[in-house]
């Protein structure tokens, strides 16, 4: 036993000791008359936890479309081929998955979560691949909710230009996107706050700029290469019973901001920006318009500028007009989209819309010419049934007219019938 310890047992043996001693000391006190103890209050009940619950669902869609002339995707186009001929295919892909999370808390926070994919991550390098859509993550987030307040993080929408067209067509990508339609689903820490009227949203979001090229391993884009992470901002205004229709309308305004950096043939860094306005409007109780304006700059990893962000090449006109080399070049565009919904019936709805992206042209003069696409304009018609809770089924039209550089006006056409069960 070394010294410490023996110290240790001493000390606790002379305390024992002592307090022996001066209890057999002294002498004991007239015991006072026994009351019986008060009564113990009942222990309240612990609040059990709210079980956490898991809720799986989906969508399983068929799709039946035909295309009379060349188109960049086919089974949901978003601009008409500088060149090739019409098409007919089915399609199950846009087909997705989910598990929605509930019952969660932070302290008075409630928190919940989402995971969602589909099947419109592209092909296998197989001949039958054409039936084997590769599975692709759309949302993987989750959020904490307070009484006003609300903390997001992971894959979601984007905050910039949030609203999407009514469509079953276009459910893999939305409907008018290179033409008019910015939207991208991107990881983000986001935090939101929320009055009566009002919604107020910022965040941080992931440097996507259209031009990521790695099959597996991840490689920076030029986004990422600028060692700068997005910035967006929103504020809408909702308004309650708006035109005597009982239903909510929505007036936002967003922002959004990053940089893109470019390594060859110049070293530069190259600003992306954006503003944009959206609305859902109800007039009355059958009629809804909603849709959105924009214009910014290197937009194409929201699909802007028909899907070009920048050109690597940009020049200026030297002697006689000949291109000298500038460098790399942010292409600057605007546009929009606009749809009207009519609900004929409670289970048939109506639709028509029209979208357009048109970048600035003298962006496109380059040291070296290419197909670059000038103008994309998109119309769309079409209805949507519901048969029952879990059936539904349309068809819809587009006609995209594109302007290409060197191949002039592009245009075509595009039917799809849909067949959708939800769970």
């Amino acid at each position: 036993m070394d010294t410490l310890t023996r110290r240790l047992v001493a000390a606790a043996a002379l305390a024992v000791a002592l307090a022996c001693t001066a209890e057999a000391q002294t002498p004991p006190a007239t015991p006072p008359p026994a009351t019986p103890p008060p009564a113990a209050a009942p222990a309240a009940a612990a609040k059990p936890a709210e079980p956490l619950k898991i809720t799986p669902y989906g969508i399983a869609y068929f799709n039946l479309f035909s295309n009379s002339d060349a188109v960049n995707n086919g089974d949901v186009p978003l601009f008409a081929a500088a060149s090739g001929p019409g098409h007919t295919g089915m399609t199950a892909r846009q087909s997705r998955l989910g598990l929605r999370v509930t019952g969660a808390a932070v302290g008075s926070a409630k928190v919940s979560a989402v995971i969602e994919g589909d099947f419109f991550g592209g092909y296998p390098a197989v001949g039958i691949g054409d039936n084997m859509g590769v599975f692709r993550l759309r949302l993987a987030n989750a959020r904490i909710d307070w009484a006003k307040g609300s903390l997001v993080a992971g894959q979601d929408w984007m905050i910039f230009a949030p609203v999407n067209p009514l469509s079953l067509s276009s459910a893999g990508i939305p409907l008018f996107a290179a033409g008019g339609n910015l939207w991208a689903r991107l990881p983000q820490v986001r935090g939101e706050w929320k009055t009566k009227k009002a919604l107020f949203q910022a965040g941080v979001l992931a440097p996507q700029t259209g031009d990521f090229n790695s099959a597996f391993f991840y490689q920076p884009g030029s986004g990422a290469l600028s060692e700068t992470p997005f910035v967006q901002g929103r504020a809408a205004l909702t308004l309650a019973n708006f035109a005597g229709s009982k239903k909510v309308a929505t007036i936002g305004g967003s922002v959004h901001w990053g940089q893109a950096r470019v390594l060859t043939p110049v070293d530069r860094t190259l600003d992306s920006n954006g503003i944009a306005l959206d609305f859902v409007l109800p007039l009355g109780t059958k009629v809804t318009v909603q849709g959105e304006a924009f214009a910014g700059s290197n937009l194409g990893g929201f699909q802007g500028g028909v899907f070009q962000g920048l050109v690597v090449d940009g020049a200026i006109a030297g002697p006689g007009g000949t291109p000298v080399l500038d460098g790399p070049r942010a292409l600057d565009t605007a546009g929009g989209w606009v749809q009207a919904l009519f609900a004929a019936t409670p289970t048939l709805t109506i639709h028509a819309g029209f979208g357009t992206d048109d970048p600035d042209d003298a962006d496109f003069f380059t040291v070296t010419k290419r197909e670059s696409r000038l103008e994309n304009t998109a119309i769309s018609i079409g209805f949507q049934h519901k048969a029952s809770a879990q059936i539904s089924w349309g068809v819809e039209y587009r006609h995209l007219d594109t302007k290409y550089l060197i191949a002039g006006d592009k245009d075509a056409g595009h039917i799809n019938a849909a067949f959708t069960f939800t769970f």
